[in-house]
């Protein structure tokens, strides 16, 4: 990550601490202080922040927009989570509390902002800041739960449950996901031509219009009927 020599500041800071709502006013309070001090930058959408083997020398929050983590193999992707303000990455926390190398990929999804502190500075305000401890401790829990679901919904519940309700979450106000097949697939954890014949289904149903690089919806009724469905 290079380095940017502006600040957060703090209004900016002060605004990101109230969206950590598992953490009381006066928690929030002392992370707006660390917060105002942390480095700005600037993302661009698609841009890839951190991959596997690279080492972990930033804690870094989103300000504005979203991150997606995945893992990547052999061609193939699985989104496992994605970071919005007023959420921690937690794969940077594991490997900068324990000193390892990244294991996944960070992409940026949309233009972003990101706040950052090096790997010291971040060492040395976790041992003198019980606010920031016990931001990671609710982060990790937190992201624990969203595991457990992940692994429930990959066992338990078919493609097209988890295609419907990932495209209902990614869809704006314009009824439109603004997501290529591969990236769909990705986040529902299958393979790219598993998602275009679902996608080619739905559309046969008229569910949805498949266009170059996204979807436009069309039953949303149907679509959330069937993300509530396990098979």
């Amino acid at each position: 990550m290079t380095v940017d020599s502006s600040r957060v500041g703090a209004d900016s800071a002060r605004t990101l601490s109230k969206l950590f709502t598992s953490l009381d006013q006066k928690d929030r309070h002392e992370l707006a202080g660390l917060f105002a001090l942390m480095h700005v930058r600037p993302v661009q959408r698609g841009e890839i922040l951190f991959r596997p083997g690279v080492s972990c020398d930033r804690f870094a929050v989103v300000i504005e927009g979203a991150i997606g983590v995945s893992l990547v193999h052999a061609g193939r992707e699985k989104m496992l989570y994605r970071v919005e303000p007023g959420q921690l990455c937690v794969h940077t926390l594991t490997n900068l509390l324990n000193d390892q190398d990244y294991q996944a990929q960070a992409t940026a999804e949309m233009d972003s902002r990101i706040g950052w502190m090096d790997a010291g500075t971040f060492r040395t305000a976790y041992r003198e800041s019980n606010a920031l401890q016990r931001l990671v401790v609710a982060s990790l829990s937190e992201r624990c739960f969203h595991f457990v679901r992940d692994i429930h919904d990959l066992c338990f519940r078919s493609v097209s449950s988890r295609l419907s309700e990932t495209l209902l979450e990614l869809v704006g106000h314009d009824a439109i996901v603004h997501r290529s097949h591969a990236e769909l697939a990705a986040a529902v954890g299958t393979s790219r031509e598993v998602i275009s014949r679902q996608l080619t289904a739905m559309a046969n149903d008229h569910l949805l219009e498949v266009r170059r690089g996204a979807v436009r919806i069309v039953d949303f009724e149907t679509l959330l009927r069937l993300s509530s469905t396990s098979k």
